[in-house]
């Protein structure tokens, strides 16, 4: 059994490196091609650091352990708001951005009550990704209207400077670094997404478990890195976009497509117990984020609170087993 934790382990850290090296040559690589540092930010590392996600999720479904790659978004989804905001607001204050909690916020509950009715009749068919993928898609398209509309993006762009071309050879190490990081991905994913199967036929619980736990924050790491490194670095100005928008994107996009892969069967304890608490952190999410404008140390030990109590009803009570 430890080997196997280890093996965990091992996948988690894959992930975590395969995830940064995927960010930062796709990133590298789109400015030295002279595309716009903010489109690269909405785009490339907005979805870089939820490739652990669509990653051990999409082998999760091939594989045909199915409870796991659902377990792995409802499990990151909480975890994105309730541990990852949590501990960087106890670390220092969050500010909101407006855009945060009049648009995207909302935006991400309607997605998440869309996942839940999709869900009430016991499976995500074909049809449902398709509807998920095309609101993510709704998603994408409404972020860069507004780019486009926006005065003060326009007057952002054209004050930014020239980004020089770089040489062959270092757009070269770029494609690199890139492909890397995704080899690194795939093989990360799919050593957690074995071993988890391993740990839960030896533990006696369900893979749905054993994804919403372990797995979940094992994926939510580039999420964690970035909102806590950012907070202590007082960079705090992106960590809560980075965890709505990580939320909506593997609600909508990383759901859609492993549902038009392998439709996923959708277990009762799910209805009753996981959603109901993916959905009342988010709706709790949605006011504190509105009041001040800002998430304190006090509002971070209240969501991390959150998550330890749904932690404890896991593996105590049996209800989300």
């Amino acid at each position: 059994m430890l080997s196997v934790v280890l093996i965990l382990l091992f996948g988690v850290v894959m992930l975590y490196f395969g995830a940064e090296w995927l960010v930062r040559g796709s990133s590298q690589l789109a400015l030295s091609m002279g595309i716009k540092p903010l489109i690269v930010g909405l785009t490339v590392v907005a979805m870089g650091t939820s490739s652990p996600e669509m990653m051990v999720s999409v082998i999760a479904a091939v594989n045909h352990t199915k409870d796991i790659a659902l377990g792995n978004i409802i499990g990151s989804n909480i975890a994105n708001l309730a541990l990852v905001i949590g501990l960087s607001a106890l670390i220092r204050p969050l500010p909101i951005q407006q855009n945060t909690a009049k648009k995207q916020m909302p935006f991400l509950l309607l997605a998440s009550l869309l996942f839940y009715l999709l869900s009430l009749d016991g499976i995500l068919d074909r049809r449902d990704g398709f509807v998920l993928f095309l609101g993510f898609v709704l998603f994408i398209a409404l972020m860069l209207r507004k780019i486009a509309r926006d005065r003060s993006t326009d007057k952002l762009l054209a004050s930014e400077v020239k980004i020089p071309k770089t040489d062959k050879s270092r757009r070269w190490m770029h494609i690199g670094l890139t492909v890397a990081g995704l080899l690194v991905l795939v093989l990360g994913s799919t050593l957690i997404v074995r071993s988890a199967t391993t740990i839960a036929a030896a533990l006696g619980v369900s893979e749905i478990l054993i994804g919403v736990t372990m797995v979940a924050v094992g994926t939510s790491l580039p999420e964690l890195a970035i909102s806590t490194i950012g907070a202590l670095r007082g960079e705090t100005d992106i960590a809560v976009g980075n965890a709505v928008g990580s939320n909506i994107f593997n609600t909508l996009c990383v759901l859609g497509i492993v549902a038009l892969i392998l439709p996923i069967p959708v277990e009762t304890a799910i209805l009753t117990f996981h959603f109901p608490v993916m959905l009342g952190v988010t709706l709790l999410f949605w006011p504190i984020c509105w009041v001040g404008l800002k998430i304190n140390r006090a509002e971070g030990v209240l969501l991390l609170l959150l998550y330890a109590v749904f932690i404890y009803f896991l593996f105590n009570s049996g209800i989300g087993i």
